[in-house]
């Protein structure tokens, strides 16, 4: 192992954040100022971002501009410690810290996967109740390895070479996320038209029930896994990386499971992220918690169908439009999504629509379980790398 010194991140970088301009002005958005949220972070190069800002805007709030070649890094909840290197010069709000490298101590690239490798640490030490953070002072005085800065570029090289194959893979099961919609609308047409004239009946009318999830608590341990609110992807997948554990009564093991092939339905979030849908396709019953609605149908052949449609964009309009907003979250009931208006198609083309997804499912779990491999052999490299073991 090479003995490099150990410094603070404080002393080999300028460290600032930003901030929000007032919403209540409206002559300081929509300027030509990019504006970064920790929405906008892609844990890598970016210029765009979702929100601009003004000149006025600039000068009136505690928002700067970033110094060019600064690395971004978020301090707030369940991101911390996501990451974004901008192309230019760009202001951001609060939730984001900023490290503007000496240049001639610290190499941006290898500040940015120090970061990288240094996630899960930043989770672990954020403070804080339903929304834990980070500080400006924290990322001061963490430790960084300081190798020459010749040696820093090479690390950074390896570790760049080592992501590539990361990185096709996800493009790869992005591609894979979409076609399943592509699917859906070469053979049953946009739902908004039904080019087909296919029968309309309402989702109620295809199922054999909608119940609501258990209210009871869950923790680390328990016989059942918990599908939460979190679990269930925008693009309509189950993630199980994440799960919490109950016991349940023998007499409430079916009421509160859920089993292969019944669709899960989150009732409750934010606006953009009520409604969000999926078919649970797993070998062994899960609980699902109170924010879901299990819905379960008449047809073995639809489950797949009901998810992809309301998965749609033509769906999370309806959804969108329906939805009842509280104190900041949406709403949508169980009788309310029975009541959507669906095309109801022929079983023999819902089962070759289903032949087609599980391809597609199929592919996607070797995508994965090779994306993982990667996920895993890249630990390692990074590991060593800052152990000055390469």
């Amino acid at each position: 192992m090479t003995a490099w010194p150990i410094v603070a991140m404080g002393t080999v970088a300028d460290w600032g954040s930003g901030g929000t301009p007032s919403r209540g002005k409206s002559e300081y958005y929509g300027g030509d100022i990019p504006w970064a949220t920790i929405s906008d972070l892609p844990d890598g190069p970016f210029e765009v971002t979702n929100e601009l800002i003004t000149s006025e805007a600039l000068q009136a709030s505690s928002t700067k501009l970033v110094p060019p070649g600064s690395v971004l890094i978020a301090m707030y909840g369940a991101s911390i410690g996501k990451l974004g290197l901008p192309q230019c010069s760009m202001a951001t709000n609060q939730a984001i810290a900023f490290a503007a490298p000496f240049v001639e101590l610290l190499d941006r690239n290898y500040l940015f996967r120090f970061l990288q490798s240094q996630k899960a640490a930043f989770v672990s030490a954020g403070v804080g109740g339903a929304q834990p953070n980070i500080s400006q002072n924290l990322l001061k005085t963490w430790k960084i390895p300081l190798p020459p800065l010749p040696e820093q570029r090479r690390i950074a090289a390896i570790l760049d070479h080592a992501d590539v194959l990361r990185v096709k893979r996800r493009e790869a099961l992005a591609q894979l996320e979409e076609l399943t919609q592509a699917i859906f609308i070469d053979l049953f047409g946009d739902p908004a038209t039904n080019p087909q004239q296919l029968p309309v009946v309402t989702i109620g009318e295809m199922l054999d029930s909608a119940n609501y999830g258990t209210s009871e608590k869950s923790g680390a341990t328990g016989k059942f896994p918990v599908l939460r609110m979190g679990n269930i992807t925008y693009q309509g997948q189950i993630d199980l990386t994440d799960l919490k554990y109950m016991d349940l009564e023998d007499a409430k093991v079916e009421r509160f499971t859920v089993r292969a092939g019944d669709v899960v339905f989150n009732r409750t979030n934010s606006p953009d992220l009520v409604g969000k849908t999926a078919v649970y396709r797993g070998a062994e019953p899960l609980a699902y918690a109170g924010y879901l609605v299990r819905l379960r149908a008449k047809d073995d052949s639809a489950p797949e169908y009901i998810s992809a449609f309301l998965n749609s964009r033509y769906g999370k309009a309806v959804l969108r439009g329906m939805c009842k907003s509280i104190v900041g979250m949406a709403n949508i009931n169980a009788r309310e999504v029975q009541s959507i208006k669906i095309p109801q198609p022929a079983t023999v083309i819902l089962s070759a629509f289903n032949e087609r997804v599980a391809a597609v499912e199929q592919n996607k779990a070797q995508h994965r379980t090779a994306l993982t491999e990667l996920d895993d052999l890249f630990a390692s490299i990074q590991s060593r790398a800052f152990r000055g073991e390469l």
